[in-house]
């Protein structure tokens, strides 16, 4: 269906164009008189063929030449097939913008009724109006045919480059990040401009558009812009797509596809607070409870008071009785650092999968549609991460040996990944957090099935959002950190107006292509809304915890508290 659809897009684009105006004066004929008009259809006909037909001819020949060039290049890459040879006629085909698609229909619109009123000088208008599509899109697609060449031997000997960066390139979690792109003699051809855009991950809240003139052919150019939202994660940027765009904005040339970079954003280490510390006489009641210490009378040794030693232990009576400073020395038992395993649960089970092209998502060429989270979600990923993250943070400071278990992406494959906590490298551990995402490979049984078998004296805590509990009982030891979720589902802003403000009020500057209606997300599924996945998140912690507390584990609840993250009793 997805070819089809391209096909029939590809031959509006050439043939059935230019066979718009016949079929308009047809469907005219038909419920007006046009009498005066035909008379003169051998006319029209005769100039129709000497000056129009060339023009569809000169453009099928720019067509097959790019389209064959960039087959050529796709083979060579090892992609082959017939969707391959569809894609590069779409692409190549289609070279009016909404402007120029505008200007066509209005054109056509006026043709229809300077026939049905007689009108030759409003006719006159109209058929200038189509002559001026025509010759912009002959010409763009001339141009491109050789214009493209031009860029990719250009660039292929190093006489021009586009390259592309984020500044900088790791960073914690909401900092300013700046893109810049750098071009080197691009060439761009007389009476175009060159566009280079793409879309970014919804997460970062924008797309990237960059507008240059001529000037970039010349001389070496660098632009930037801020990127909207540095939330946490992993960004593949790119490549981005580069154009050629008539002065006028009716037609748009292919180019290629240049220039990517990487974003990595770290989850920001947040204080951990609890409501009320969780006391324990015993340390099988789980690693985040604290031992209750009573005072002793124990026995103690002394010995000779050396400089450096606190005052507060001199023992003063025995000191008056030999002369010479003496102070206490405990015989306590040397403290034994507990060994802690903290695991990131992050399976998303069936039913909370939707369709990868959900909300109009588009995929990018060569990415695979699997089922992903809803947006809503990323939000409560970034709350288990930052719980997780956070947790080892406070238990390293306060002694303990600590080790992060997570299941990642590598490639197309789900990775169970283990690192030891060390002090001084939280950026190297942080790491693992912002490769974090929902999985639907590695549920919690397989994931304590994964882990380290020598690391068996560990104890465990696995960080959740309680969406699937498992169907073996958790061993002894292992407590549970579940993720209040919906307390970070937030809803969209407010639209009272509807379909009216959509209606009279722009988003965008007037003329702007963002104005146009998306069909792509008019069609496709609509995700769940805020309030439906809120209810679910709620339903899920609540049988979370049911579920630890008939197993006779520990829990807590981890939500956000202003900058802090906070473990709260259920």
């Amino acid at each position: 269906m997805r070819t089809l659809y391209r096909l029939l897009r590809a031959g509006f684009h050439t043939g059935l164009l230019f066979v718009l105006p016949w079929l308009t004066g047809a469907l005219t004929g038909m419920a007006f008189d046009v009498g005066e008009v035909t008379e003169t259809g051998g006319q029209f006909a005769s100039v129709f063929a000497l000056v129009i037909v060339p023009l569809l001819v000169l453009q099928l020949v720019a067509i097959s030449i790019k389209v064959s060039r960039e087959i050529r290049l796709q083979r060579a890459a090892g992609r082959r097939g017939f969707g391959v040879f569809v894609d590069a006629v779409d692409r190549h085909v289609r070279i009016l913008t909404g402007r120029g698609l505008g200007m066509a229909a209005i054109s056509l619109v006026m043709v229809a009724i300077a026939l049905s009123a007689k009108w030759g000088q409003f006719g006159v208008l109209a058929v200038a109006g189509l002559a001026i599509m025509y010759i912009a899109s002959t010409a763009a697609t001339l141009v491109s045919a050789f214009a493209v060449r031009s860029f990719d031997d250009r660039v292929r000997r190093g006489r021009g480059a586009i390259d592309r960066e984020m500044s900088p390139t790791v960073v914690d979690a909401g900092d300013p990040v700046e893109e810049r792109f750098f071009l080197a003699r691009v060439p761009v051809p007389p009476g175009f401009r060159m566009h280079i855009e793409e879309q970014l991950p919804h997460r970062l809240g924008g797309d990237t558009r960059f507008a240059l003139d001529r000037s970039v052919s010349r001389a070496e150019v660098t632009v930037s812009a801020p990127l909207p939202r540095t939330p946490r994660g992993v960004y593949r940027l790119g490549p981005a797509d580069v154009w050629y765009e008539d002065v006028l904005g009716l037609t748009r040339v292919f180019v290629a596809s240049r220039a990517s970079a990487s974003l990595r954003s770290l989850p920001r280490l947040r204080p951990v607070v609890f409501d009320r510390k969780p006391r324990s006489s015993s340390k099988a009641e789980g690693p985040l409870s604290v031992l209750a210490r009573i005072a002793t009378e124990e026995h103690f040794r002394t010995r000779p008071y050396v400089q450096g030693d606190d005052l507060r232990r001199v023992h003063w009576k025995q000191s008056i009785n030999t002369g010479n400073l003496m102070v206490r020395v405990a015989e306590a038992i040397p403290y034994a650092p507990t060994r802690v395993r903290l695991v990131l649960d992050t399976f998303l089970p069936p039913g909370w999968r939707m369709a990868a092209t959900t909300g109009g998502r588009k995929l990018k060429a060569g990415e695979r549609a699997v089922a992903r989270a809803p947006d809503a979600m990323d939000d409560v990923m970034d709350l288990l991460v930052e719980g997780w993250i956070g947790l080892a943070h406070m238990l390293l400071k306060r002694g303990e040996k600590v080790t992060l278990v997570a299941p990642v992406r590598d490639g197309d494959e789900i990775v169970v990944r283990e690192i030891e906590c060390k002090r001084g490298e939280e950026r190297k551990w942080r790491a693992i957090g912002s490769d974090a995402t929902w999985q639907h490979a590695v549920d919690p049984d397989a994931l304590m099935a994964r882990v380290d078998p020598t690391n068996a004296k560990a104890s465990s805590i696995v960080v959740s959002a309680g969406l699937f509990a498992g169907s073996t009982r958790p061993l002894p030891g292992t407590s549970f950190v579940i993720a209040d979720g919906a307390s970070v589902v937030v809803d969209p802003p407010s639209d009272d107006l509807g379909f009216l403000r959509r209606l009279l009020i722009s988003d965008y500057p007037v003329g702007a292509d963002d104005n146009r209606t998306d069909l792509l997300a008019l069609f496709s599924p609509r995700p769940p809304k805020p309030e439906k996945v809120r209810a679910e998140l709620a339903r899920a912690t609540s049988f979370a915890v049911e579920h630890a507390r008939s197993s006779n584990a520990p829990v807590t609840i981890v939500r956000r508290r202003g900058l802090a993250i906070s473990l709260e009793a259920p």
